[in-house]
């Protein structure tokens, strides 16, 4: 345990430093008046996964990503993620999705099959569906984004598709924008990992208190494009039970594990969106776990039901008012 606080102890240290450099900038712009605003196509709120369902488009949207994803511990497999995003105003805003898996390799539970057959293929099943409450604050130069989030149980747990339970998470999301350049920061507290670096799709679930932690930069480039990159840690608090599919043959056949500091997890994450259409993204990332030693690669075509052909007159108004709200705050 007093590993475990120290580990703690040592990442908030890591973490507290940019969030004051966070604030002190902000007060300094406050004071400045620069009232430039954040990107048109900042993707706060959006589903991960999914990267085109966001908030910037006020009402009702829904998308679908089909992606290739190849984890060193169990090949290639598929994804399809659907998703509906609500947004109610530019300050709140919820989501639904689920994974589907079309193929994906399993370990063979039946106890009679030979050595050959230990793995099979499994089509149709899902994850866990994930459903989040956003709300957004200070839409300036210093953006605040508080999560709540939730699982409903609809992944099977024996696979490492989902928790065999409700699980929950918040976390809270900021992002301060330079140009086209952005600084992420991102501190979470809940009891599942399902919940925390959703764009990585992880062949394991880990249930029991956690605290999560991630810090990046954002570039966005000509066209619409964006490459993110950020650094990540999981810190289990106290006992923790891990649901794992098996990786190739070889490797342990333990699918359920429980102990203390079981599920911490380090590494980092790269990743890449580039718009084709108003409705058709394509996106890509590569994630390295360090204490997993796992890489994980995945290519994917996202379409969105609600494109980008309003948001060049939805992103002038959302200006408009960030510049009045500057103004006021100045006097």
């Amino acid at each position: 345990m007093s590993s475990t606080l120290h580990r703690l102890a040592w990442v908030l240290a890591w973490f507290v430093a940019p969030l004051c450099t966070f604030v002190g900038v902000k007060a300094q712009v406050v004071q400045q008046g620069d009232a430039s605003p954040t990107p048109d196509t900042a993707r706060l709120d959006q589903v991960a996964r999914v990267p085109g369902v966001s908030t910037v488009l006020h009402g009702l949207n829904g998308g679908i990503t089909f992606s290739g994803v190849h984890d060193s511990s169990i090949g290639w497999f598929t994804v399809a993620t659907p998703a509906l995003s609500y947004a109610i105003s530019r300050h709140y805003a919820g989501d639904i999705s689920v994974s589907i898996y079309p193929s994906r390799e399993v370990q063979n539970n039946d106890p009679g099959a030979p050595s050959t057959q230990q793995f099979v293929l499994a089509t149709g099943e899902l994850s866990d569906t994930f459903v989040g409450l956003h709300a957004t604050f200070n839409a300036h130069k210093l953006r605040d984004t508080a999560t709540a989030s939730f699982t409903i149980p609809t992944g099977d747990n024996a696979e490492g598709l989902g928790a065999g339970k409700v699980t929950f998470d918040f976390s809270d999301h900021m992002e301060r924008y330079v140009h086209k350049t952005g600084l992420l920061l991102d501190v979470g507290m809940g009891d599942s990992s399902g919940l925390f670096n959703r764009l990585v799709t992880n062949n394991y679930t880990s249930v029991g208190a956690l605290a999560h932690f991630q810090e990046g930069v954002v570039i966005w480039l000509l066209g619409r494009n964006s490459i993110q990159a950020v650094a990540y840690e999981q810190i289990p608090i106290g006992s923790q039970t891990v649901y794992t599919n098996p990786g190739p043959p070889g490797s342990p056949s333990v699918t359920v594990v429980s102990g203390n500091g079981l599920g911490h997890d380090t590494g980092v994450t790269a990743s890449v969106a580039i718009p084709l259409t108003a409705n058709l993204t394509l996106s890509g990332y590569y994630s390295r776990s360090f204490e997993q030693n796992l890489n994980t690669v995945s290519t994917g075509i996202t379409y969105v039901f609600r494109g980008r052909t309003d948001r060049k007159s939805l992103s002038m108004i959302d200006r408009a008012l960030r510049e009045a709200e500057s103004g006021d705050q100045q006097h």
